[in-house]
């Protein structure tokens, strides 16, 4: 029983500052994650975004085709190339190398930050109200897959209808 007695416990006060300490990492901690201080740490997001409002100009007619120009301001902040895979105006899908479609540039090196023109040449289909020339100063889906290493991210944004024949 003696041993026992001879055994001194920590004093109040260094219990105290050992929870103030701990308390005070773990809200530290919380805080990083919360205001996302550690934005590349497990970050999944590919690099590449659109900057600005993307414009759409519509000329042609039905019989001749249509004409699509997308024009805007992409950036790749990534460590891969970024190719641009598919672009959807309205409802409308189309792909590079389809027919009549041609992206400029076509693949955004890492550090790209510059002006991306999409055309879509001769299309004879339908057009979306939303491409119509009623619709001039309104807005129009516009969604840009693209992929960036083994990413393959969709950035949707709203474009400005500039002008439209249709």
């Amino acid at each position: 029983m003696r041993i026992l007695k001879s055994r001194r416990a920590i004093s109040g006060a260094v219990t105290a500052l050992i929870l103030v300490i701990v308390s005070v990492a773990l809200a530290l901690a919380v805080a990083v994650f919360a205001f996302g201080l550690f934005s590349s740490f497990g970050n999944t997001n590919a690099g590449v975004q659109i900057i600005g409002t993307p414009t759409v100009v519509v000329n042609g007619t039905k019989n001749s085709g249509w004409n699509i120009y997308i024009t805007l301001t992409m950036k790749n902040s990534g460590s891969a190339p970024a190719a641009i895979n598919s672009v959807t105006v309205g409802n409308l899908t189309f792909t590079p190398g389809g027919s009549g479609v041609s992206i400029t540039p076509s693949s955004l090196y890492s550090g790209f930050d510059g002006s991306v023109t999409i055309k879509v040449q001769s299309y004879k289909g339908y057009l979306p109200g939303s491409l119509a020339n009623t619709s001039v100063g309104g807005t129009v889906p516009v969604s840009i897959t693209v992929s960036e290493g083994s990413l393959t991210p969709t950035l949707s944004v709203q474009a400005s209808l500039q002008s439209s024949t249709y």
